[in-house]
């Protein structure tokens, strides 16, 4: 009798296991089916963000842009204005132009590649057209000979030779004319350079070329580009729309910022405040930590910037060339408590 107890034991225990592999393989199927809806929750959800970004990018656009179309039609009209007048009007044009294409640019990793595209060509395409008009209607002097007929014929200028001088000039008279709207710091090493609130208040700041500077920029910029710069320390008080940083090396960046995104850049540190996307491309060993900077008119400068406090995503960031989903990229790392440095305004 004991040997049939022990066999009905063994089999009641058998029952046991197979009903607990079954329990778990309903179970991992339910898991399994909960995590495919969700992915496709997510898919719609994305899908709708983006046509919710492509929506929103394109009326802001088409404003800017039906702006800068009226106010060249505008100069048109004026064709008994001073010179001094239309050189003020094609500088505002070609100002307000680089703000819309700033604005593409800031947009860019939220849109469609098709609208993205579409949205570049239509800028392009009216860039050329500002460009014909003020070559046309500030035309530089050109020295010619007048009233000597007898000239040989080989002596005249082919009309390739004048597109081609037309097409420096538009190209000179635009680069003049980006030129002065250049605003920050470039072309310094071993400076320490500063912005008060004033200076920056909504205004783009551009970075270029700066080695061992430190920069302190207590307020609220429009946003900011920083491109080659080596063993430099930025600080910047919240920004009201994004940062691009590129071709960085061995750099510390402290930023509050509704988006950021960095190029080519290795062996730099970044404290973050980012409440949309912070992105990285072709980088290598950069850290993160949250944003740490402490001023007296910090709060102000938030609320002037618009951003909120209480979201910050800076240990949410994607790197474009890591597709491995599985595995975290090994071109990042979060900076260890420990590790990070806090005394931003004392060590400058």
């Amino acid at each position: 009798m004991n040997f049939i107890h022990d066999d009905e034991a063994a089999s009641s225990a058998d029952d046991a296991v197979i009903g607990e592999r079954l329990l778990s393989r309903m179970q991992q199927r339910t898991q399994e089916r909960e995590q495919r809806s969700q992915q496709r929750r997510d898919q719609v959800t994305n899908r709708n963000t983006e046509l919710e970004n492509d929506d929103a990018f394109l009326t802001s656009f088409n404003e800017m842009k039906i702006k800068l179309e009226e106010d060249l039609k505008n100069v048109t009209q004026r064709s008994t204005a001073d010179k001094s007048e239309l050189e003020s009007c094609f500088e505002k044009m070609t100002r307000d132009h680089g703000l819309i294409q700033q604005y593409i640019n800031e947009s860019s990793m939220f849109l469609s590649q098709y609208l993205l595209k579409r949205s570049q060509e239509s800028l392009a395409s009216l860039d050329v057209e500002i460009r014909n008009k003020m070559s046309e209607m500030i035309p530089k002097k050109r020295f010619g000979f007048r009233g000597r007929s007898n000239l040989p014929p080989k002596t005249a200028v082919t009309p390739d030779v004048v597109d081609s001088a037309s097409e420096v000039q538009r190209n000179s008279a635009l680069e003049q004319l980006l030129e002065k709207n250049f605003y920050g710091f470039r072309d310094l090493s071993s400076e320490k350079l500063t912005l008060n609130a004033a200076e920056v208040h909504n205004r783009q700041v551009n970075l270029v070329n700066l080695i061992d500077c430190t920069v302190t920029i207590l307020g609220n910029p429009g946003g900011m580009q920083a491109a080659g710069l080596t063993n430099c320390t930025v600080v910047v008080g919240p920004m009201s729309r994004s940062a691009f940083i590129k071709n960085c090396v061995d750099c510390r960046f402290v930023l509050a910022c509704q988006q950021v995104r960095i190029h080519d850049t290795k062996d730099s540190q970044f404290y973050l405040h980012v409440t949309g996307a912070a992105i990285i491309e072709s980088c290598n060993n950069v850290g993160f930590a949250p944003f740490n900077l402490n001023y007296d008119q910090l709060d102000e400068h938030y609320t002037s910037s618009g951003l909120d406090r209480s979201i910050n995503k800076w240990d949410k960031v994607d790197d474009f060339k890591w597709l491995n989903s599985e595995e975290k990229s090994p071109n990042m790392f979060l900076i260890p408590e420990e590790n990070r440095q806090t005394e931003w305004l004392t060590s400058t």
